[in-house]
């Protein structure tokens, strides 16, 4: 029985991915969202807390911008321990880095969606 439920759980859980929830809304099932704005929100008194906001397209308000947040599984802000860790989960979950500019005191990355793989590409 256990040769049967180990490869079943590893399987499975190889075949699942998280979710880029922001605002309440996952980002990887808006089909219209080719390319996202990763904006990293670090505040001075928090050196080892990163959080990451995402612009899919919505209207964002600087002063709101916590409200766009990557979300974890509760609701809450999701805590990245670098810009790595957050360049690392959008791998994860089907985003590839584009791009990076700065503007005034700001650095911008822009990501592009995974396209999927087709048997007739070489």
């Amino acid at each position: 029985m256990k040769r049967f439920v180990l490869p079943l759980l590893l399987l499975t859980s190889s075949l699942t991915f998280a979710q880029v929830i922001v605002n309440g809304k996952d980002v990887n099932k808006l089909p219209d969202v080719e390319y996202i704005e990763l904006i990293e929100d670090q505040r001075p008194f928090m050196q080892r807390q990163v959080f990451a906001v995402i612009d899919y397209g919505q209207t964002i308000r600087w002063l709101e911008l916590r409200l766009h947040r990557i979300q974890d599984e509760n609701g809450g802000d999701k805590i990245f321990g670098s810009e790595m860790d957050i360049f690392n989960f959008l791998y994860r979950n089907g985003w590839v880095h584009e791009t990076t500019f700065a503007k005034e005191t700001n650095t911008f990355h822009i990501f592009r969606r995974k396209k999927p793989f087709l048997a007739n590409d070489k």
